[in-house]
C-alpha cells in the first residue's frame, strides 16, 4: 500500500475518532477556544485513545523528515490531530497582530486571488510589473494570530503553538496557571515595506525587485 493511501486511511480514522470522543467530556477548557485541561491521570487516560493513531502519523511522516526524529509536536497539521501535553505548569495564550504575504509576478492574478481593485491601482501594478523583468508584486492580509506558549515542569523553554484548528489538551500539575492575555494584543513587527500601490480594503499591495 502506498503511503498516500495509507496517510489518507489515517485520515478517515482520525476523523472518526473525532466524531466520537472530541471535544473530550468532563475537561475543563478555556471559553469559545480548544484548549482544554485536566489532571495528569485525566488527561493519560484520553491519550490512550488517540496514541495508536499518533503512532502511525509518526511512522508515516519519518521518511519526510530525513535525519530527524518526529515527535508528536511536529507533525502536519492537516492531519487534524490534536496535540497533547504533558506536566505542564502554566500556559499563556497571546492575541498578535500578524500578516499574510503572498508574492505575485502578474497583476492579473493577483487580482485573481486577492479581489477587485480600483482602474488607478490595476494600473499602477501592472505599470510596476513591465517596468522591470524582476519587478513583483506584494500582497499583504492583516490578522489576528492567537498562539499559546506552553511551559512544562522542569524543562526551561517554552513551546509555542497554534491550537485553534486541531486542538490542544493538557495534563497539568497542581500549581498550574493559565495567563489569558487576549485583550492586551502583542504589537506587530515593524513592517519593511510602506507606501502601498494599491489598497482594497483587506489586502496592501506593495512594489518589490526581486
Amino acid at each position: 500500500m502506498s503511503d498516500a493511501i495509507e496517510i489518507q486511511n489515517l485520515k478517515q480514522d482520525i476523523q472518526l475518532l473525532r466524531q466520537e470522543s472530541w471535544p473530550p467530556k468532563n475537561i475543563a477548557f478555556v471559553e469559545g477556544l480548544p484548549i482544554y485541561y485536566a489532571p495528569q491521570r485525566d488527561v493519560e487516560a484520553y491519550y490512550q485513545q488517540w496514541q495508536p493513531l499518533i503512532e502511525r502519523a509518526k511512522q508515516l511522516c519519518q521518511p519526510f523528515m530525513q535525519d530527524e526524529v518526529v515527535d508528536e509536536i511536529h507533525l502536519p497539521s492537516h492531519l487534524n490531530l490534536p496535540l497533547f501535553f504533558f506536566h505542564v505548569d502554566r500556559i499563556r495564550i497571546n492575541k498578535t497582530r500578524a500578516k499574510e504575504s503572498k508574492t505575485f509576478r502578474n497583476a492579473l492574478t493577483l487580482v485573481d486571488k486577492c479581489g477587485q481593485f480600483d482602474d488607478a491601482e490595476l494600473f499602477a501594478m501592472k505599470s510596476w510589473i513591465d517596468s522591470d523583468d524582476t519587478a513583483a508584486l506584494v500582497a499583504h492580509r492583516e490578522f489576528i494570530d492567537l498562539r499559546t506558549y506552553v511551559f512544562q515542569h522542569g524543562r526551561s523553554d517554552y513551546t509555542r503553538t497554534r491550537f485553534y484548528v486541531n486542538g490542544i489538551i493538557l495534563g497539568v500539575k497542581e500549581h498550574f496557571k493559565l495567563v489569558d492575555a487576549r485583550d492586551k494584543p502583542r504589537k506587530q513587527r515593524s513592517d519593511s515595506y510602506s507606501d502601498p500601490i494599491a489598497d482594497n480594503g483587506v489586502w496592501k499591495v506593495f512594489g518589490k525587485y526581486r
